[in-house]
């Protein structure tokens, strides 16, 4: 059996691999950012705002008559778009994007239930959290994905599975794919998959591996991540969500922010004070108290 200390140096090794050094992903992601001549998209890169779900159907923006249960409260992480803009495909794209779409579905199949993924050595990463759901991470092989492209290997190993919950009969949702490019990755095909990054991230060191207490796609304070013994990440490398596990399709589209069908128990939105999360680190619903 490995000792405690060579079992954190294979976390610390994961760990790099994942995050990168602080400063080495500030500046790579920061320069992606920076490079006005990407082809891939040509808005202006921005922060998701807080309202950004106020256009959707069904929301009406400044409506006192208007309740989305918290959805509009939710936010993740720095968004190139926010998806508001669907961009047309060209015959080649919208062939080459089903075919990508179909590899994401079969991936679900091989892992249907978190009793499933849980036995292929993916471990819990932060809570159960609306919008996001339970995100199973496991490091290593085409994960990372170094380039930037989404090849057929790709597709089989997201960094990350979502489920619908925590318990082992919770279902599969989506995936969160990674990618350590120094640019923004080239991705699916077509221009409407959202990449983004995540700013000061809390990570903690286990004896199995990395935990986040706040989750993959929450910003916490160092004064937060101190209260609950991690260490803070100032910058992560490119992520993109994919609905794409039929049932669970997002009306944010096939690569928005949140999933509006991963709900609290209750059918809200709303969500334990951040300080909460610790003493609940399975589900951050306040209904699921």
């Amino acid at each position: 059996m490995k000792s405690l200390r060579s079992r954190r140096a294979a976390v610390a090794v994961s760990l790099c691999a994942l995050f990168g050094l602080a400063g080495v992903v500030s500046s790579t992601v920061a320069a992606a950012h920076n490079d006005q001549s990407h082809a891939k998209h040509t808005a202006t890169h921005h922060h998701a705002k807080k309202n950004s779900m106020a256009g959707m159907p069904g929301m009406k923006a400044g409506s006192a008559a208007a309740d989305d249960k918290g959805l509009s409260l939710l936010s993740n992480g720095h968004h190139h778009m926010i998806g508001t803009v669907e961009h047309a495909l060209t015959p080649v794209d919208r062939a080459a994007l089903s075919a990508q779409i179909s590899a994401t579905i079969d991936t679900a199949k091989r892992y249907p239930t978190v009793a499933d993924v849980l036995a292929a050595g993916y471990q819990q990463v932060g809570p159960y959290m609306p919008g996001i759901g339970a995100h199973y991470l496991k490091f290593g092989g085409n994960a990372f994905n170094l380039d930037g492209v989404m090849d057929p290997a790709d597709l089989t190993q997201p960094l990350a599975i979502i489920y619908d919950g925590t318990e082992p009969t919770s279902v599969v949702a989506g995936f969160m794919y990674y990618s350590m490019s120094q640019k923004e990755p080239a991705g699916f095909a077509g221009a409407n998959d959202v990449w983004h990054y995540h700013e000061d991230l809390c990570l903690k060191y286990t004896p199995t591996g990395i935990q986040t207490p706040y989750g993959l796609d929450k910003s916490a304070t160092k004064k937060e991540c101190d209260a609950a013994g991690g260490t803070q990440l100032k910058q992560s490398q490119w992520m993109v969500h994919v609905w794409s596990v039929p049932g669970w399709e997002s009306r944010q589209g096939l690569f928005g922010e949140v999933n509006p069908a991963l709900m609290c128990p209750d059918g809200t939105y709303y969500q334990f004070p951040k300080k909460g999360w610790l003493t609940h680190p399975k589900n951050s619903c306040k209904s699921a108290a």
